[in-house]
């Protein structure tokens, strides 16, 4: 038997997202202005509604338009150039880049916590942690968007094999399999140097700033797992938060 091989078809999604990114590219939606609605996208492509906010969903995450509800999806740039654009208001959103990001496993080693390293990830100096190295992609073949090091309490040791081959956030895991629910999601930013093995794992010259965010999940057993996700500037990675205020602060 030698049927041709049948060529795969792209998803229906893919190919909204490749057309909206080619009017965006020529200026036939320009910069600053928003996109049509969603139902004119449905009308236009006979598509549903999930479809067309999947393409939309991923043009944000190429850092091509902003999303915001209620007023639409604005343009920002004309081409992606490989940077992710992350803006969060819930536990879930915070979750964006580790889903819409490729997670490239390197190694795991057991750390003895130092005093600093304690004092950072939720634990006390002379713990035994898991620590989880990881880089985090916009595709496997596409140059690194952070290095992630992920510290885990030394209970969650047995599941360390199964976090290794994960494509969902890690806590979303140790809540599933220890049966520990996040109750508080904590994070922090510094700018500082990337230590060597960082910048070299990233492909950046040594001594690189980079943008560390750290996130810490708890449950009411304590850190749950804490993460140093380590960007490297603008034009890989940009963060944004949208705050709303609240009541008081309004009159």
């Amino acid at each position: 038997m030698s049927a041709a091989k049948k060529v795969k078809k792209a998803p229906r999604y893919q190919e909204i997202l490749e057309i909206i990114r080619a009017r965006i590219s020529n200026s036939q939606y320009p910069l600053g202005r928003n996109l049509p609605s969603e139902s004119q996208f449905c009308a236009e492509f006979s598509a549903s509604r999930f479809t067309v906010r999947e393409a939309l969903r991923r043009l944000q995450a190429e850092g091509l338009v902003e999303s915001n509800q209620g007023a639409g999806s604005k343009v920002l740039r004309k081409s992606a150039s490989g940077v992710f654009v992350q803006s969060h208001r819930s536990v879930s959103e915070l979750a964006q880049f580790s889903l819409e990001t490729h997670y490239n496993f390197l190694e795991t080693e057991n750390v003895v916590l130092d005093e600093e390293t304690a004092s950072l990830v939720g634990g006390a100096k002379g713990e035994t942690w898991c620590v989880v190295r990881a880089l985090r992609q916009m595709a496997p073949d596409r140059r690194p968007l952070s290095f992630v090091e992920s510290y885990l309490p030394i209970r969650f040791e047995p599941l360390v094999p199964q976090l290794t081959l994960a494509q969902v956030p890690l806590y979303s895991i140790l809540e599933k399999e220890h049966g520990e629910q996040v109750i508080e999601a904590n994070q922090s930013a510094q700018a500082l140097e990337m230590p060597r093995y960082i910048s070299t794992a990233m492909l950046v010259p040594e001594g690189s700033i980079s943008l560390r965010l750290l996130r810490q999940y708890n449950s009411t057993k304590g850190t749950l797992i804490s993460s140093f996700n380590w960007h490297h500037g603008g034009e890989r990675f940009i963060h944004r938060t949208k705050l709303l205020l609240d009541n008081d602060a309004a009159t």
